[in-house]
């Protein structure tokens, strides 16, 4: 990203890369139709809901995407899609399953395919794409900070026999020949939440991937990835920072209160910590020392369990968790984000999960909110601490939305 594109948030849409592939033409269309600058795309062996939301009989879309397991390689598709004005990256893959040497000559390979519009996002990984498979969820962020010294050795050695080793890889003259292209290599992003990672982000990124849970948690994860920055020499203020927004863009309370009674929706807030819920109010059922994705399994989610969550959830509930509501109480939402350095937005709007009408409102919005994010100037990176704690983004199903500072009104413009 030049220093031009700095001067306006940029905003990605994601992608699940799900069979049938006709479904993934779609949605690429659509994010591209929507506005977004760039597009994401996930890099899982399996879902992260289980099969039993994914009901024929109460959601047209599940007999259009039958098995929500049915995951394509993201590098494929990258290399299919990614194309001059097109730029795809993945959100994320890790380096549990990808050796070092492997990633470094796979994405230098769609650097060249896609004329550098392929972006690698890494991070950390996650035990359900790992242990099911036999492969050990042990000292990932160490694992994360050898194969990001790793990539950056072996695309600087311009074509020589490299000896290099980490606390996970060993080269002894090992060969990574294939050039930069026009004097580039490929963009990393890191996704980094932990303070450990996210000076890693601060190290080696061209970018930062910061999974959103509000304004406290990614001011702490800021100043870490500064203060990485700064210990090697770098200038924090030519890394992108990007959020990765999962939340409910939709036009009124009464679609909103309809949405998140969706089986999906639903499974998905059970996917996070357990000190939202008790933000709300509410006991997660998982427990209250549930940690969110890095404890996460799809087993853990019983036809009991969903039963209950249904019944307890509620606009209230949900926007504890992330956003929901409009695309103007959306964006008031983020602004304190942008004030502080956010100059990229990845936006997973969950309810078009919820079904075709509420898509179809949905859709309509996220235009709205693409559009209005597109028009914010992203302030210096920063960490400093605003008014307030952190608060649920949305609070009641009525017209306001609460954030750091206070309660702004929902504004109609972006409906004008």
């Amino acid at each position: 990203m030049n220093d031009r594109q700095h001067n306006r948030v940029r905003v990605g849409c994601y992608v699940d890369p799900v069979a049938p592939i006709g479904v993934v033409r779609a949605n690429i269309a659509l994010s591209r139709a929507l506005g977004a600058d760039d597009l994401w795309m996930g890099d899982h062996t399996r879902a992260m809901l289980p099969q039993l939301v994914w009901d024929p009989q109460r959601n047209p879309m599940a007999r259009v995407i039958p098995n929500l397991d049915a995951y394509y390689d993201p590098t494929a598709l990258i290399a299919r899609y990614a194309k001059r004005g097109l730029t795809i990256g993945t959100s994320v893959t890790d380096p549990l399953r990808r050796t070092p040497a492997d990633l470094a000559r796979a994405w230098m390979t769609l650097h060249h395919v896609t004329k550098g519009n392929a972006i690698l996002g890494i991070g950390a990984g996650e035990i359900e794409n790992t242990v099911p498979y036999g492969i050990p969820y042990e000292r990932p962020v160490g694992r994360l900070e050898d194969t990001l010294a790793g990539l950056r050795a072996a695309w600087s050695n311009d074509g020589q026999p490299i000896s290099h080793r980490g606390p996970f890889h060993e080269w002894n003259h090992a060969s990574f020949a294939l050039p930069p292209l026009k004097g580039t290599t490929p963009p990393i992003w890191v996704a980094a939440q932990g303070p450990r990672a996210c000076r890693a982000a601060g190290k080696y990124g061209d970018g930062w991937i910061h999974v959103h849970y509000g304004i406290e948690t990614w001011q702490n994860s800021a100043a870490e990835v500064i203060a990485g920055a700064r210990s090697a020499g770098r200038d924090e203020q030519i890394l992108t920072r990007s959020l990765l927004m999962a939340g409910i863009v939709v036009s009124s309370p009464r679609i909103l209160e309809r949405a998140v009674k969706s089986p999906v929706l639903v499974a998905a807030a059970l996917a996070l910590p357990a000190d939202g819920w008790e933000r709300a109010g509410v006991r997660h059922p998982f427990g209250s020392d549930y940690r969110g994705p890095q404890d996460y399994e799809p087993e853990l989610i019983t036809p009991d369990v969903l039963r209950h969550a249904t019944e307890v959830m509620t606009p209230h509930l949900f926007g504890t968790l992330m956003p929901a509501g409009s695309a103007a109480q959306v964006r008031d939402y983020l602004r304190p984000f942008v004030q502080q350095g956010v100059n990229h937005v990845v936006v997973i709007n969950l309810a078009p999960a919820a079904g075709i009408a509420i898509g179809a409102d949905s859709l309509r919005e996220q235009r709205r909110l693409i559009g209005a994010l597109k028009a914010m100037k992203p302030g210096r990176f920063q960490a400093s601490p605003t008014r307030g704690t952190d608060v649920a983004p949305h609070q009641d199903a009525g017209d306001a939305i609460v954030v750091r500072a206070g309660v702004i009104d929902g504004d109609a413009s972006l409906r004008q």
